[in-house]
């Protein structure tokens, strides 16, 4: 999984894709939450470690339109919250509608090399 492109690959339409990502961690408190409509998403860790804040919550509300075209629409910060630690070779499924940020450090910012399998209806 190390020579995964980075970016986009592995599409099958709009019912499933691969997005390969590399970054280095910040403070949770820099990313605002988001949801899908349309796809689940599959976060795995291939190195490093990362933070990323889940809520239960699917009664929200927006502080934008939704972006049919990337699937995305931002939303404010839910009164409950999960935080989910994830180290190399750990995944979180994050169903559609739920709140989550992602790109947090844990307790140092860490780079991060990850794949979000994107998967649709």
């Amino acid at each position: 999984m190390t020579a995964t492109p980075l970016g986009r690959s592995h599409q099958d339409g709009e019912r499933f894709y691969v997005q390969t990502l590399e970054y280095t961690t910040e403070s949770i408190d820099n990313f605002q939450f988001e949801i899908h409509n349309k796809r689940l998403d599959l976060h795995y860790i291939v190195e490093g470690e990362e933070r990323i804040d889940v809520s239960p919550d699917t009664s929200y509300t927006g502080l934008a339109e939704y972006n049919s075209d990337r699937d995305i629409q931002y939303v404010q910060e839910p009164q409950n919250i999960n935080q989910v630690l994830l180290h190399k070779g750990d995944f979180v499924l994050i169903g559609m509608h739920e709140p989550h940020r992602t790109n947090g450090f844990i307790t140092k910012p860490s780079k991060v090399r990850k794949i979000v399998l994107k998967l649709g209806r």
